[in-house]
């Protein structure tokens, strides 16, 4: 019931936030690839690539590329720590070089299943050199996703997934920086292979701009069965 209520809180934190006007009313393209590949009963590595657009005709936001090393504690409890590469890109009527960032990074991630419904809670703890400016910053990520017509996921299972995720900057006066709410279908075409589609609004300095997305997650098991 306590989980249920932190997601219902979540939810509704949300919908305050994003009953703001979306920016000029445009949609910008988010296209992304996981990957998790497990090496050892412990230990596996995590990689990640994604594009970002201003908006569907791909005049190019952000790049970014992360990579981490994860520790299982178990099979519902993973530890992470990486490294992140990314560009920023001024939009067309800023003049203004872009922005590189290095990003090192610590997260927790915990599983659990309420019925159908399997949960996701991420935090993350990033430290950010951008340009020349350092910054700190925590994140809590809550995510739900059920299968439609299948009790569990599986392979040949189609699913709807949903999260919320606040970013606040540490040791500043205003910590608030960002907030995503996202809401997709997928399908999962094996165990380790799914593809999501869905919209995601992100607010941030207190305007809100929407992204279609697009993301393809595909492990490798390395383990042998």
């Amino acid at each position: 019931m306590k989980r249920i209520t932190l997601l219902s809180c979540l939810l509704l934190f949300s919908m305050e936030v994003f009953s703001q006007s979306l920016v000029n009313n445009e949609v910008g393209g988010w296209l992304m690839f996981f990957n998790r590949t497990r090496f050892h009963e412990k230990w596996s590595l995590h990689t990640e690539i994604q594009d970002r657009f201003y908006d569907v005709s791909a005049k190019e936001e952000q790049l970014l590329i992360r990579g981490g090393l994860n520790y299982h504690l178990n099979q519902k409890t993973w530890l992470t720590a990486g490294y992140g590469y990314i560009e920023s890109y001024p939009p067309d009527d800023v003049v203004a070089d872009k922005i590189v960032e290095h990003r090192i990074w610590q997260q927790v991630m915990h599983f659990h299943s309420i019925g159908r419904v399997a949960f996701e809670h991420r935090g993350r703890l990033e430290q950010r050199f951008v340009g020349d400016r350092y910054r700190d910053r925590v994140r809590y990520r809550l995510m739900a996703t059920i299968p439609f017509n299948n009790r569990l996921m599986q392979p040949k299972t189609f699913f709807g997934a949903i999260y919320n995720e606040i970013f606040l900057h540490q040791f500043e006066s205003s910590p608030y920086d960002r907030n995503r709410f996202y809401t997709a279908l997928g399908y999962q075409f094996t165990t380790g292979t799914n593809l999501q589609a869905g919209y995601m609004a992100q607010n941030f300095s207190g305007k809100t701009k929407g992204y279609l997305q697009l993301g393809l997650t595909s492990n490798l098991y390395l383990l042998g069965k």
